[in-house]
């Protein structure tokens, strides 16, 4: 089944915030969707799941500018534990998301707003 949860940020006026969901998830990351709204050109998004055993980051943008749906994935490997490199792309995973989602923005400009939609499967 697919889920959606949506963290919205409004920066400080360092141009800077971060944002946790109200609830943890678990599931496979199956798409994360950007809402720039009034943050600046020049804001830096950094989307991650908070967990009991560490942080997983999930997706890192750098000066958005504009709303996009982004399909973040994750590298397999084989039974020895060696990077699986196709350059077709059938060597990437649907990221496991385990723990409290968190929404980083760095540079967004002072007071200015944006969001993340994330959806997953269970």
């Amino acid at each position: 089944m697919l889920h959606d949860l949506k963290l919205t940020a409004t920066t400080d006026a360092g141009g800077n915030a971060t944002v946790n969901a109200d609830r943890g998830i678990h599931g496979r990351l199956y798409a994360v969707q950007v809402v720039v709204g009034t943050l600046a050109a020049t804001a830096d998004l950094t989307l991650s799941t908070q967990a009991h055993d560490g942080a997983k980051t999930l997706l890192t943008l750098t000066n958005v500018t504009a709303d996009a749906l982004y399909y973040p994935r994750d590298l397999v490997h084989d039974a020895t534990g060696a990077a699986l490199t196709g350059t077709s792309g059938g060597d990437r995973a649907l990221p496991l998301c385990t723990g409290v989602p968190r929404l980083v923005v760095a540079q967004g400009g002072a007071t200015k707003t944006g969001s993340v939609l994330l959806f997953w499967l269970d």
